[in-house]
């Protein structure tokens, strides 16, 4: 937004006050005035353009947000993302990031919206952020095969994301909004395997804290299922260890666990 004390002083070039107005029209055609002497069918062209090139980019990314939403609901929140947000990317690919970061800017109360809005929004950008997520996996060291899950260094997938929220994200739709937060809360895994698929994975409290761990630091599966028992006494190590090995071995089949490190030769 323009400084009206600033501009008083030093006045913007004609050019550059009409580009100003323009783009400040198209972003919130209902509150800033037409550039004079621009029609106002043709202006009205430019806006619906970039208000639907917007929309639509948003709509793909959140399409159960979209779902859930009143049409005046939605369309209020890109409004007031086009108006009042100061976007730091020119791509098209990070808009939705920045709509995350607008959100958190929005009283959810005074708009009406519901609370479990945001976790939802962001389970739902987490699938194009790990689809657009650079790199490939250099399998040259990892021996894919192996089944000496406990005594070999794990490799993890680099491309996932273990995700703790407070609704149950994953189940919300238009005939399930919940009204309060769950207890336990919900533990999900979303990542991409080789073939660039995206997958999801709901995990209980002890799956999710092996996976943290096995992020943390390259571990054989032994001395991860050994720091899970330290750190959950009231459980038998036995019990720890045998729901670990089915554990480990069921994650390697979903390419969570890409394989263990080859041995140096």
């Amino acid at each position: 937004m323009s400084n009206p004390q600033r501009d008083a002083v030093n006045p913007l070039p004609a050019f550059q006050a009409y580009q100003r107005q323009f783009t400040q029209h198209i972003r919130d055609p209902k509150n800033q005035p037409r550039p004079a002497k621009v029609p106002a069918k043709r202006m009205a062209i430019y806006t619906e353009i970039v208000y639907n090139n917007i929309e639509g980019t948003l709509a793909s990314c959140f399409p159960v947000t979209k779902k859930i939403l009143s049409v005046r609901r939605w369309q209020q929140l890109v409004r007031g993302f086009m108006a009042h947000h100061q976007a730091s990317t020119p791509f098209f690919r990070e808009i939705p990031e920045q709509f995350l970061m607008h959100l958190e800017n929005v009283s959810l109360k005074d708009c009406k919206l519901p609370a479990f809005l945001p976790s939802l929004m962001h389970y739902e950008w987490v699938e194009l952020a790990l689809s657009v997520q650079a790199g490939s996996t250099n399998t040259d060291n990892i021996d894919a095969e192996s089944d000496k899950l406990l005594e070999k260094p794990l490799v993890i997938s680099p491309t996932l994301y273990l995700l703790q929220y407070d609704y149950p994200v994953h189940l919300i739709s238009p005939d399930y909004q919940p009204k309060q937060k769950s207890a336990p809360p919900t533990y999900l895994l979303v990542f991409r395997n080789l073939e660039h698929q995206i997958k999801f994975m709901e995990l209980n409290p002890m799956t999710f804290q092996l996976v943290a761990l096995l992020q943390e630091e390259s571990l054989t599966g032994q001395v991860a299922l050994e720091k899970l028992a330290k750190s959950h006494p009231q459980i038998s190590t036995e019990v720890i260890m045998q729901f670990g090995a089915a554990t480990l071995a069921e994650l390697k089949a979903y390419e969570v666990i890409l394989g263990v490190k080859k041995a140096l030769i």
